[in-house]
């Protein structure tokens, strides 16, 4: 199973991030994701050279411009990403464009594609019904995108609610889904492993640090 930590803790500093970082080179992790800020701290101090580090575009609601998206990537290139995760662009989906939304992933793809970087999406199942969160998933692998993420963990979550909307999605689409929900204990690790999960993406360290590789 594929586990990343993320942070999208605003309040945190650079000794905040490293000596986070201390732990996380003992946690069985694939990879770390979090704000370019981190990222390019963590890029320059991290010793493990083997994890994939990725960085939030236009996180959390993507409300930003094509263009300005596209700049952002940039920096996520210049900064030495692997991989990067944007909300899908809400705007366009519940304005029915989806050729706009076509044309705003396939832009993006030209350029992660050019740069041989890893492009994710992150949905939004609290806000959006099955029916359009299926609609958006089938374009996402139309274009070759196969990873998401339920959530961006800006509403409060539910962790039963996001595996149902996980499991959903990947029977009705094929996808592959990364469960982001807040994940407090044992229990609840279990709970994913039974439920054959792709992947996990957590901020708890504590947790993390009990999960099996």
């Amino acid at each position: 199973m594929y586990i990343e930590y993320y942070n999208n803790n605003i309040e945190y500093n650079d000794i905040d991030i490293k000596n986070e970082l201390v732990i996380l080179e003992k946690c069985p992790i694939s990879a770390i994701l979090g704000f370019p800020q981190h990222i390019r701290y963590i890029k320059k101090n991290h010793k493990n050279n083997d994890t994939k580090l990725g960085i939030f575009i236009d996180y959390p609601l993507s409300y930003s411009s094509s263009e300005n998206r596209t700049s952002m990537i940039m920096e996520a290139i210049d900064i030495g990403a692997n991989f990067i995760v944007i909300p899908i662009p809400f705007y366009y989906i519940i304005n029915k464009k989806y050729d706009k939304f076509k044309s705003d992933i396939q832009t993006n793809i030209n350029l992660c594609n050019a740069n041989n970087i890893e492009i994710r999406y992150m949905l939004e199942y609290r806000k959006f019904d099955s029916q359009l969160l299926t609609k958006v998933c089938k374009i996402l692998i139309e274009n070759t995108i196969d990873i998401v993420y339920p959530a961006t963990g800006f509403f409060v979550d539910n962790i039963d609610d996001h595996i149902i909307a996980s499991r959903y999605l990947t029977d009705k689409t094929g996808i592959k889904t990364i469960i982001n929900t807040n994940i407090w204990t044992i229990n609840q690790i279990n709970q994913l492993d039974k439920n054959n999960i792709y992947g996990i993406s957590m901020n708890n360290i504590t947790c993390l640090k009990h999960i099996k590789s």
